[in-house]
């Protein structure tokens, strides 16, 4: 019985490669012949039982069972026709056709022996299938040397049907190493339609889910501007909580590059090093690099730490060797460190950060301020008679180069009354902001602001059945009063406020601005009214309709700087719907409509669909006046079985220019499949396109060749 596990199993798994279909994976193996895995039954004290039309163990004699031989032992069955077993040397023969089979693996084998004092053996004429997945194969001769090591001839794998297999791998001599879960084949190569697509003098692979150190596929592609792009992996299991990988990377028209990945997790810390290195870039004429370091820590007391720090050699680094329009639009480089802890009712926070800009269009006056450091206390606790009790606290020192630096501290408690009640809720708030600045490089460098902040939140919610009983309709009307008294506040350098993009939530917050060198004024009404249809059976809102406004009793007197006091009597009326009639099918829009100007201001609109097999589309159009106006229509679909199309177009219209455009075909068979894509992308500012093909052949159970792009959904 010791033959079992002598034969590599790893990594014969049939997934689908396309991986964003309902479809199940495609195998070769019909239902009814697929060899289940079943759950293992091992012991050497486990009893051993034979069945044998004939039995002979006459003394002297070796003992003899022939004629439908059936032995079984826990999960290990054997058949044949002859056992033949020589009490005095230990020796099991096996003359005939034999059929082994446990919970792992299923064997056949013409002829057979092994010595069960030494554990050594050889089978001849082997074909074997594992259990739970399509893989399968044949040896000519096992050599078994012990428990642990065996030697393979004429070895060769494949999950696709074994009588005529579209591909293979197969090697001359393959040695395995069961006690270090390692297997070295000697002149492997890998065949593809009988094509020899990839050979190796020498090949290193795991013989369990283990991992282990040596080559993994190569990736590759090609782009107008850089050429054929190669790179090599190898992988290295340095122990069982630390590996590394080293990828050569060779780009036709730059150079040699090499990338590292180090990566190491112990209870209580993990952490990742990344480094790429392109020395003599030909067409850059320079030395490129990138690097990046994460780390985080869970500390006793509910504290935690995390780094994350981030640096390249030059602005264009992702320009230039990013691998599509997410990359080469990069503007900063963030590098940070934070501690954070958390009590029963409170949460802290400390941090410091600093940029690298990328983006040249971005002036040295305009660059993020580097917070060095940050430190930030929330409080938040219930009080008696439904009172409840939060402090937002925050002490930060702002640094750059060039402009007004210094130290802010924002102090803002609030008390908030909590009526809820079926069918309604109260909620009125008070809170007093304190904010002080100690400042460098400005004409006051002592600066205090205090203002106080009241707002009232109310709303009812009424519900009825719907006719069909399955789901309750409900229209649930909210007002939202809120007063901010005038502060003057141009004195105030602009740290890190920004206006806040307008939209539904923005009708319930006490600030239009993020950060707190801007506290708005406010005097205002907000009146929203949200509808949703509940399905009763799982709690789930299918549809759900808001709509809502602002009504200005006084004018916006606080402003960014160079903006006038804005004069509106209403803002905006914002408007979102969220639709899913359907499993697989969603919708989604908004609408900020100014009907004072009588034009949009914001619309989003997006689509989804989800079919049977590989259908798929997702459409999303955004619009922002006189600053965006795009649309992105993603799709993928089968035009015969086993075989789609898949594209994406994503257009400006403000630009009148194509963002990106991708298309591309696949093809999956029960034991591989095809990609083939072109791209053509913006590749920086100045509207370069870049085009680039990429070609993935997945070969079930062993892995990919070739370079995936990012995914489409």
């Amino acid at each position: 019985m010791i033959v079992a596990g002598v034969l590599p199993v790893a990594g014969a798994s049939a997934q689908s490669m396309v991986i964003d279909s309902d479809r199940p994976a495609l195998s070769c193996v019909p239902p009814e012949l697929r060899l289940e895995r079943i759950e293992p039954e091992r012991g050497d004290d486990l009893p051993i039982r034979i069945d044998a039309e004939f039995f002979s163990a006459e003394p002297g004699q070796p003992v003899i069972a022939r004629d439908q031989v059936r032995l079984v032992q826990g999960d290990r069955r054997l058949e044949t026709e002859e056992i033949i077993f020589d009490r005095d040397t230990g020796r099991l023969d096996l003359p005939v056709l034999l059929n082994y089979r446990d919970a792992f693996i299923a064997i056949r084998a013409d002829r057979a022996w092994v010595e069960s004092q030494d554990s050594r053996g050889r089978f001849e004429g082997v074909g074997y299938q594992i259990a739970g997945s399509d893989g399968a194969g044949q040896a000519l001769v096992i050599d078994l040397k012990s428990t642990t090591r065996a030697e393979l001839e004429e070895f060769d794998f494949t999950t696709c049907d074994p009588n005529d297999p579209d591909w293979q791998l197969l090697a001359r001599q393959v040695r395995l190493d069961l006690e270090r879960g390692q297997g070295v084949a000697r002149h492997a190569r890998l065949e593809f339609k009988g094509v020899p697509i990839l050979y190796s003098p020498w090949l290193s692979f795991p013989l369990s889910d283990e991992r282990q150190s040596g080559f993994l596929y190569p990736q590759f592609g090609f782009s107008s501007d850089d050429g054929f792009d190669l790179r090599v992996p190898w992988y290295w299991n340095i122990a069982p909580n630390r590996d590394a990988t080293f990828t050569g990377r060779w780009i036709q028209e730059r150079g040699a590059m090499l990338a590292s990945e180090f990566r190491f997790l112990t209870p209580r810390q993990r952490g990742q090093v990344d480094l790429e290195v392109l020395p003599s870039d030909r067409r850059a004429d320079r030395d490129r690099y990138y690097g990046q370091f994460s780390y985080v820590a869970r500390l006793p007391s509910r504290w935690r730490a995390n780094i994350d720090l981030r640096r390249a050699s030059d602005n264009d680094y992702f320009v230039d060797l990013g691998g599509d329009l997410a990359d080469s639009s990069v503007q900063f480089l963030r590098s940070s460190a934070r501690l954070r802890g958390a009590g029963t009712y409170w949460t802290a926070d400390i941090l410091a950060d600093t940029f690298q800009v990328l983006d040249e269009a971005v002036p040295s006056r305009a660059e993020p301020y580097r917070r060095l450091p940050r430190v930030r206390l929330l409080y938040d606790r219930p009080l008696p008679a439904n009172f409840d009790l939060s402090i937002d606290t925050e002490l930060v020192y702002f640094d750059r180069d060039e402009g007004i630096t210094g130290g802010r501290a924002d102090f803002y408690p609030r008390l908030r009354w909590n009526v809820l009640s079926s069918g309604w809720f109260f909620r009125p708030e008070l809170g007093l902001r304190s904010t002080a600045y100690a400042l460098e490089g400005a004409d006051n460098s002592s600066i205090t602001r205090t203002t106080p902040i009241a707002s009232v939140d109310g709303g009812l919610i009424f519900e009825r059945p719907d006719a069909d009983g399955r789901h309750l309709q409900t229209l649930e009307p909210r007002l939202f009063y809120l007063f901010v008294p005038a502060r003057g506040q141009d004195d105030i350098p602009r740290f890190d406020t920004a206006e806040l993009t307008f939209g539904f939530s923005q009708l319930f917050h006490h600030n239009r601005f993020s950060g707190p060198d801007r506290q708005a004024d406010a005097n205002q009404l907000s009146v929203a009214l949200t509808s949703r249809r509940i399905n009763l059976a799982d709690g789930q809102s299918p549809l759900d309709v808001s709509i809502g406004q602002i009504f200005y009793f006084s004018d916006l007197e606080v402003q960014l700087p160079n903006r006038p006091v804005d004069q509106r009597s209403r803002s905006a009326t914002v408007a979102e719907v969220n639709w899913r009639p359907r499993a697989g099918l969603a919708l989604s829009a908004g609408l900020q409509w100014d009907s004072i100007e009588n034009e949009t201001e914001v619309a989003q609109f997006s689509l989804s669909y989800r079919g049977p097999g590989a259908r798929q589309v997702a459409f999303g159009y955004r619009f922002r006046r006189d600053r965006l106006d795009q649309v992105d229509l993603r799709a993928r679909y089968p035009v015969r079985a086993n075989m789609n199309l898949f594209g994406r177009l994503n257009y400006s219209f403000e630009e009148s220019q194509t963002l990106e455009a991708l298309g591309g075909i696949e093809y999956e068979s029960c034991c591989w499949a095809l990609r083939v894509t072109a791209r053509e992308f913006v590749r920086d500012r100045d509207s370069e396109t870049r085009r680039a093909v990429f070609l993935e052949l997945h070969l079930k159970g062993l892995g990919s060749l070739g370079r995936r792009p990012y995914p489409l959904f």
